[in-house]
């Protein structure tokens, strides 16, 4: 049944939740998730601009913190919806990821 409402979800994060071309989740769970992850980031990008300011940063270095604190607090996000968040929040920043971007963890 089409929905007139639905949330149009980027592939990126779609792959997220799908092995072998197939989504193992279904589309109400993946929106939710895409919904708060795309909060998350959001609210990430803003707070990464405001340290790269107050600390004199690189942007490298700025995701690359804020990847490892969305990691110290589990169940917030899992390791691959942290690794999108950020990507997503550079997007939003118009910022490069770092080189040694950690890696998406298989599932």
């Amino acid at each position: 049944m089409y929905e007139h409402n639905q949330i149009e979800i980027p592939a990126a994060f779609m792959a997220l939740y799908c092995r072998h071309g197939r989504p193992f989740e279904t589309r109400q769970v993946i929106e939710s998730r895409y919904e708060i992850c795309d909060e998350i980031a959001v609210q990430v990008a803003a707070f990464c601009k405001d340290l790269q300011f107050k600390d004199e940063l690189p942007e490298s270095q700025v995701l690359l913190r804020c990847h490892a604190g969305l990691l110290a607090s589990p169940g917030t996000v899992s390791e691959r919806e942290a690794a999108w968040v950020m990507g997503r929040c550079a997007e939003l920043l118009e910022w490069s990821l770092p080189a040694q971007w950690p890696a998406q963890a298989p599932q």
